[in-house]
């Protein structure tokens, strides 16, 4: 049957049952919330720069099953290094001690952009000697900027069953794209991605693509974000650009 047990508090030393509530209250919750996402970010989680400092701001992260709580700001050092860095979430191993079975995450920049198994990309970028580092997009064509622009497309965001495209991707899709929407389709697209703050199933885009004659046979976030901009172009009448010849970022003064 369906409960729910709400602890008193009376003024009494407390039960074995009342912190065993406690205990298992916040868990069995955190997994009917969760249970049927896959990994990747739950929420927040933005990226941030500041002072030669690339951070994350709080949110909510599921890896290997079990949701990852970044209560608070968190930021790495970075420096410029002309090749890809990847910003990461690398994983650790479980500590115990009397009372808690502790699980951590920590934020690293590693210029290997092959995740290992107990790693998550947060973003990746490509800096340039004298300038300066970018997680604010101009528009959607700015976010395959290939230097001094933090590059989101392949970091997971956790969907139901499977993971989707970061929700700032189709927010800024959404966008540009509904001033030249004309068939129904692209305008309830773009109408969801705007009222689900750009959170957007897997399988929605997907559907979006095919019905757009996006017909690839294989859609990773690569895959998924190319097709959305091919798309963009043939709303707007315009021949589609690569991130190689974007702008290269602001120069420090």
């Amino acid at each position: 049957m369906f409960e729910c047990k709400i602890p008193l508090f009376n003024p009494a030393p407390l039960r074995k049952e009342v912190l065993e509530t406690m205990r298992d209250l916040v868990l069995r919750e955190q997994n009917a919330r969760y249970n049927d996402y896959s990994d990747g970010i739950l929420s927040g989680c933005g990226l941030y720069e500041r002072e030669t400092e690339i951070g994350v701001t709080c949110g909510l992260v599921k890896f290997a099953g079990k949701v990852y709580v970044l209560s608070e700001s968190s930021g790495v050092k970075y420096s410029a290094t002309d090749s890809w860095t990847m910003l990461k979430v690398r994983f650790e191993n479980e500590e115990r001690d009397r009372d808690f079975s502790i699980y951590r995450g920590a934020l690293v920049l590693d210029e290997n952009t092959t995740l290992m198994p107990k790693e998550m990309e947060l973003g990746r970028f490509k800096l340039k000697q004298g300038s300066r580092l970018r997680t604010e997009y101009v528009d959607f064509q700015d976010m395959e900027t290939e230097y001094d622009t933090v590059n989101l497309i392949n970091v997971p965001y956790a969907g139901l069953n499977e993971h989707t495209l970061c929700p700032v991707i189709l927010t800024h899709f959404a966008r540009e794209a509904y001033p030249h929407a004309k068939d129904p389709a692209d305008i309830a697209f773009c109408t969801s991605c705007l009222s689900n703050s750009g959170i957007m199933s897997r399988e929605s885009i997907m559907l979006y693509l095919w019905r757009r004659g996006q017909n690839q046979s294989t859609y990773g976030n690569h895959e998924l974000h190319s097709s959305l901009a091919d798309v963009l172009s043939e709303m707007k009448g315009t021949a589609r650009q690569t991130g190689q010849g974007q702008s290269e970022g602001l120069l420090l003064l």
